[in-house]
């Protein structure tokens, strides 16, 4: 068995160089997929992408040869990619990484429990 540690952090690496190597920017996210290449369907997962009012700015797409899957690194256009990876994994996607370090609506709890401390503590 792989360690899934390991394949992750050679996506990172991966990511890393496109976002270094182009003129794309380091705006947005990174998202992760495997898939099955039966069920390796570009057009649906944009269009996925697309229901949630983000773009897809950059495909790598690449068979993973120890595990005989997809793999598919997206680049998103915005920061906030939780509601994606969401839509994705119910559409049987398995989303190995996706690059947000906390999500806005992770963010938004933590200030209203903060409020919520700070009312009881009157």
């Amino acid at each position: 068995m792989l360690d899934k540690e390991l394949l992750t952090n050679k996506y990172i690496t991966l990511m890393a160089t496109l976002d270094g190597g182009s003129n794309m920017g380091n705006d947005g996210s990174w998202i992760v997929l495997e898939v099955n290449p039966a069920d390796y369907v570009l057009s649906q997962i944009a269009h996925l992408v697309e229901q949630n009012n983000a773009k897809i700015r950059h495909v790598f797409s690449c068979l993973e040869e120890e595990t005989s899957k997809q793999i598919v690194l997206l680049k998103i256009d915005l920061k906030d990619v939780s509601p994606i990876t969401r839509s994705l994994e119910r559409f049987d996607y398995v989303v190995r990484y996706s690059s947000e370090s906390h999500s806005i609506a992770d963010e938004t709890m933590h200030n209203r429990l903060n409020e919520l401390i700070y009312y009881l503590e009157l």
